[in-house]
């Protein structure tokens, strides 16, 4: 994955994760009024979904593969930027990179100076830890290691009924896994710094981690409630706060978790509906998230390429050419007449049965004058003649349709789009020279170049050797006849432009 890429997907990530960070703050309120503190604190669910949704692959939609002619069609151009027009992304990518490094910093100094805080923790006899000190705690801590940490005057703070809710509170954290929730969020916020909408978040699901957490010691603690407000006053606000790790009481509103002791707790049918509304809207939104991506191209299988004859006379004047066509796909031919008429047809060539279907429309001037269909034989000629309302001018036209394989067995060899460009030379970019170079490949039955020539230089010998070097590294899909791949050759126009607005329409050719 390229500098560019990786910040797409951040840019995706950031926009999928805000929508749904969002939607979780808009609807946590009533929510927690409606079903409860849990259901509140399940809606975040949500932000992980949605940030994943978008890194799956993104819907594909089949894009019809772009066959070339059997004796011309055209190959990627492959125009050589100068080297510093990728220094953008890379400045981009190194500036988040700082960021994050920074904001890990911070929340790394954040938790080294609480755990100090603690002085010596010692393991208890009845699993449990206590330290030193008192400030913040008692709380749940650890990733790797999750343990309960108790204040130095644990016995002497709490009653012993308070003693044990305060306990199953952290044991509570512990067995939802929130501390690893919370080290998520700890990550996101390095990954995200730039987000001015994280903080928020991380703060309100915290409240709601607590809260939630809080409602359940009630719901498994009958005559609780004035027990479990007594210990939350005796609980100390924690000074440094814990990026990751469960304070049972460091910033969390204590008058709202007071007040949320006299709410009845959830039913059982409250709980199974705000297992459903979670369940809706996390899926909802990640497939929204997942929908919304750009879709993913996948080529069908090839089609029919069917070669189209054209005869035109206009106005006394004949011209014939050739198109090639794969069936389905729209092509188009103009002309001009000697006064001053501009014709245009545009046609579809269609299977019909046996038969081949063309249909489509004739414009004069932009007028359209007829929208003829055909029904033809393969290699039969079909022919219709138009003229405009004035009839100043006339058009016929005699089209010949036949599969290409009857003409000729092997395609054109054509190069990926995805090939490595050749490097700019310095000494021509800093001289600010620009140039073409026209590079004869012969192409073996792998799709390797196996000769590479100079067929045209312009200026002489300064971008020959860079374009050499390059096609040597290029892959290409072989010419092939009667279902194998075949040698083959291709010309390849290659541009050195230090504008990259300029565009060029040269075509390659086979030999």
């Amino acid at each position: 994955m390229n500098s560019v890429e990786l910040l797409q997907v951040l840019l995706k990530t950031t926009l999928s994760s805000s929508a749904a960070m969002l939607l979780v703050l808009a609807l946590r309120g009533p929510v927690r009024r409606w079903l409860g503190a849990s259901a509140a604190y399940l809606l975040w669910l949500a932000v992980p979904v949605a940030l994943g949704a978008v890194l799956m692959p993104a819907p594909q939609v089949v894009a019809t593969p772009m066959l070339p002619a059997a004796m011309v069609g055209p190959v990627t151009q492959v125009l050589a930027a100068p080297v510093r027009a990728a220094l953008g992304p890379v400045a981009w990518l190194l500036a988040w990179a700082a960021g994050a490094l920074c904001m890990a910093a911070g929340l790394w100094v954040q938790q080294r100076r609480f755990l100090r805080g603690l002085g010596s923790v010692e393991r208890r006899g009845d699993g449990l830890w206590q330290a030193q000190g008192a400030i913040g705690l008692p709380a749940a801590m650890g990733v790797l290691r999750p343990r309960i940490v108790l204040p130095a005057d644990f016995e002497r703070r709490y009653e012993r009924f308070e003693q044990q809710l305060v306990v199953r509170h952290e044991q509570v954290h512990l067995r939802r896994g929130d501390i690893l929730i919370n080290a998520l969020w700890a990550a996101l916020r390095c990954l995200y710094w730039f987000n001015p909408l994280l903080p928020l978040a991380v703060r309100c699901c915290r409240e709601d981690q607590e809260f939630s957490c809080d409602e359940r010691v009630i719901a498994g603690s009958r005559g609780a409630r004035r027990s479990y407000g007594n210990a939350m006053l005796k609980t100390g606000l924690a000074l440094s706060p814990l990026p990751v790790g469960c304070h049972w009481h460091d910033y969390h509103p204590l008058k709202e978790r007071i007040a949320m002791l006299k709410r009845p707790v959830p039913g059982k049918k409250q709980w199974a509906t705000m297992l459903v509304v979670s369940a809706l809207l996390s899926s909802g939104l990640g497939y929204a998230a997942w929908a919304a991506q750009p879709a993913r191209s996948t080529e069908a299988a090839p089609l029919s390429l069917y070669g189209v004859v054209v005869t035109a006379t206009l106005d006394g004047t004949r011209q014939t050419f050739e198109l090639r066509q794969p069936l389905g796909q729209p092509f188009s031919f103009r002309m001009t007449s000697e006064k001053g008429v501009g014709w245009i047809g545009e046609f579809t060539l269609q299977p019909e049965g046996k038969l081949l279907r063309l249909s489509g429309s004739l414009k004069a001037d932009g007028v359209l004058v007829s929208s003829p269909m055909l029904l033809m034989n393969a290699e039969v000629p079909a022919g219709i003649q138009v003229s405009t309302p004035d009839g100043r001018s006339v058009w016929a036209l005699e089209m010949r349709a036949s599969p290409v394989a009857r003409a000729r067995d092997a395609e054109v060899v054509v190069v990926s789009k995805q090939q490595a460009p050749p490097s700019y030379p310095l000494d021509a970019m800093d001289k600010g020279i620009s140039g073409k170079v026209v590079l004869e490949i012969e192409v073996a039955a792998d799709g390797t170049a196996t000769d590479v020539t100079v067929v045209q230089s312009r200026p002489q010998g300064i971008f020959d050797a860079a374009s050499i070097a390059a096609a040597r590294q290029w892959r290409f899909t072989p010419a092939r006849r009667d279902g194998q791949a075949v040698a083959g050759k291709v010309r390849v126009p290659i541009w050195f432009d230090l504008d990259e607005e300029v565009t060029h329409t040269d075509d390659a050719t086979e030999g």
